[in-house]
């Protein structure tokens, strides 16, 4: 509340034509489109599989035998993933076996009475049941001329008795299907926090993450003031990739956040370089610089091999009390002693010209 208080009279002035504003309007931007572009993808492929995705999260659908004799064909229903209750089961003699192994049985086919109808069901073993859950599909060549055929020449009387699909009830919901839902949701999910976080720090700009963060230097309208004149003064600093720094101020306009901090409280720099792997091959590498500075606070700045090593130099001499440079020892310094740290830093500076510090 007490920074909307000191927001609140800035609505109508100039304010809002800032640098931290430009930053600002810049990530929501930039959020609103990618959590738009992951939607359109989204909305992209459903609309090439709705079928198959409504029937996944809606079905199985419970239909009677005489809506089950008007489908035509296996593709004509919008609901195909189906519960069918028969009268009676008779068994077909067709078996489908794995082709390494010929005595493993995976399915058979049973011709289930629907009605005046029959309908042939592929399901995992032949229990004499009269429920089957399963997807509608269209009729292989081979089972109607090995169950089908056999059965109409036999029983003329049955020409025409048997439905021109069958049902699939061997598994409609695998691992693979469960798989790629999931991260459908998600990525849906991560679409609309993506829209909706920059359309509601849109809605209410004095709570934007960016200003609870320069808040900490002072009051948060003359901390933008002496940013905005700083960058119109410098040119917009000296750049790196993203980052700009000015006199003062460390600026990292990432693609989606912006990060600041005072360059008088930077105590230590160093290059990070991570290797990426593939199935154990080296792919590639990036590289980037960690910034720390007194508040405890990091700031990682992507970059190139050649460009990482000249921010760490332009840091060291605009800032020479700082360290440069990494060691397992500072490092475990930085996690576990801050307060020494700290008071190596204030050492360093100290030791320095008036003029340097």
């Amino acid at each position: 509340m007490a920074l909307a208080r000191k927001i609140a009279p800035q609505w109508g002035g100039t304010m809002w034509d800032d640098f931290v504003s430009q930053q600002i309007r810049r990530t929501n931007r930039n959020l609103l489109i990618l959590g738009t572009a992951l939607l359109a993808i989204v909305a992209t492929v459903a609309s090439f599989t709705w079928r198959e995705a409504y029937n996944y999260v809606f079905g199985p659908f419970p239909i009677q035998a005489a809506e089950l004799a008007t489908i035509g064909n296996a593709d004509q229903p919008k609901r195909y993933y189906l519960k069918v209750q028969g009268d009676k089961s008779y068994t077909t003699g067709m078996q489908v076996v794995d082709a390494d192994h010929k005595e493993n049985v995976l399915a058979v086919v049973v011709a289930l009475r629907v009605g005046e109808k029959f309908l042939l069901v592929k399901t995992p073993a032949d229990n004499h049941q009269l429920e089957f859950k399963g997807a509608l599909v269209a009729m292989p060549a081979e089972v109607r001329s090995g169950a089908v055929q056999p059965i109409e020449e036999k029983y003329p009387d049955l020409q025409g008795a048997f439905l021109p699909f069958m049902l699939d009830a061997t598994g409609f919901r695998n691992w693979d299907d469960t798989v790629v839902a999931i991260f459908g949701f998600l990525i849906t999910g991560m679409g609309l926090f993506l829209v909706g976080l920059p359309l509601f720090r849109m809605a209410r700009p004095e709570q934007h993450p960016f200003f609870a963060k320069l808040e900490k230097y002072g009051q948060l309208q003359i901390v933008r003031a002496r940013i905005d004149s700083e960058m119109r003064g410098e040119g917009g600093g000296e750049k790196f990739g993203g980052l700009r720094i000015t006199t003062n101020w460390l600026i990292n306009a990432a693609p989606y956040k912006t990060d600041a901090m005072a360059t008088q409280d930077i105590v230590w720099a160093y290059p990070k370089v991570i290797k990426h792997y593939h199935n154990g091959i080296p792919t590639g590498k990036t590289y980037s610089a960690m910034v720390r500075d007194s508040k405890g606070q990091s700031m990682e700045v992507s970059g190139k091999k050649d460009s990482v090593p000249k921010l760490l130099e332009s840091l060291a001499r605009r800032m020479p009390w700082i360290l440069v440079g990494y060691t397992t020892e500072l490092e475990a310094l930085w996690q576990k002693q801050k307060p020494r740290f700290f008071q190596l830093m204030e050492r360093r500076r100290a030791e320095l010209p008036v003029a340097s510090r």
